[in-house]
């Protein structure tokens, strides 16, 4: 058992896994069918050291104890969604185009490597928060895309066919582009290229309209949103040793009361008499 153990030892499953991120990007390269790869064998070896890996994890740990934590749980789907690798030598797959596209499951293996992330526990936990938090701002900045790209179909498509606005979603995506800020120009003046002069300059104002609303002010919210959930429980600690002292002082005064005659806790003290 103790051996075993040893086969399974985290140190050895990460560099079993960068071994493998390590061949499924090299063998993008290789020119050759997949079998004839050294990259493949290598990924297929690995692959079968995860499944190793999960059975003797099961029967060390037991059932129980192993589906029991959630990382555990994911690595089981991972490893799960790549093993179609493992009947590439025998079985042809390319008689069944979507079949193939099962390969590319093997690329999630590399979130493994999340496993080995000091303090992960704590980063999950701030993500998760950050993105509940985060949903209604995202979910406003969502409608403003909508409402302004249907609102660019209508003043700015001249055809089906156009390549920025001809379709609602055509349009949704195009705005969206002009949100990023990312060469948010180009689109407007595409549309003075083909429009007059007062047309093409309040083109140029909406798309502004739609780059300060949506882009700066919009997705900005949403990233200030994110940010400050994701590093609100840094103060957790410091806010709960201010909760103790404060306890502690209101404790403080009531014995204090206790302790004097007639109350006279509360009671302002008397001026000093005077000496004459």
């Amino acid at each position: 058992m103790r051996f075993l153990r040893k086969l399974i030892d985290e140190r050895l499953v990460m560099g079993i896994i960068l071994i493998n991120s390590l061949a499924l990007f090299l063998g993008g390269y290789e020119e050759q069918s997949a079998e004839e790869s050294l990259w493949f064998i290598v990924d297929y070896i690995c692959v079968l050291y995860f499944l190793f890996e999960t059975a003797v994890k099961i029967l060390v740990e037991g059932r129980r104890d192993y589906w029991r934590y959630n990382w555990n749980k994911f690595d089981f789907i991972i490893i799960v969604l790549s093993t179609p690798v493992l009947l590439t030598p025998w079985v042809d797959l390319s008689w069944f185009s979507s079949l193939t596209a099962l390969r590319l499951f093997r690329l999630f293996r590399l979130f493994r490597l999340f496993r080995f992330i000091p303090g992960r526990e704590h980063m999950t936990h701030g993500i998760l928060r950050s993105l509940k938090a985060s949903v209604g701002v995202f979910l406003g900045v969502v409608l403003v895309n909508v409402i302004m790209a249907l609102g660019a179909v209508v003043l700015f498509s001249t055809s089906p066919d156009d390549m920025y606005f001809g379709t609602p979603w055509r349009a949704c995506y195009s705005m969206f582009r002009v949100f990023t800020i990312e060469g948010w120009y180009e689109i407007p003046d595409h549309i003075a290229e083909h429009s007059g002069v007062y047309w093409s300059a309040f083109a140029r104002i909406y798309f502004m309209v739609a780059v300060f609303g949506g882009g700066i002010l919009g997705l900005s919210l949403v990233n200030a949103v994110f940010v400050d959930q994701m590093t609100a429980d840094n103060t957790d600690s410091l806010e709960a040793r201010i909760d103790v002292l404060t306890e502690e002082l209101r404790q403080l005064r009531q014995e204090i009361r206790a302790l004097r005659p007639n109350n006279t806790a509360d009671q302002p003290l008397a001026p000093p008499d005077n000496p004459e």
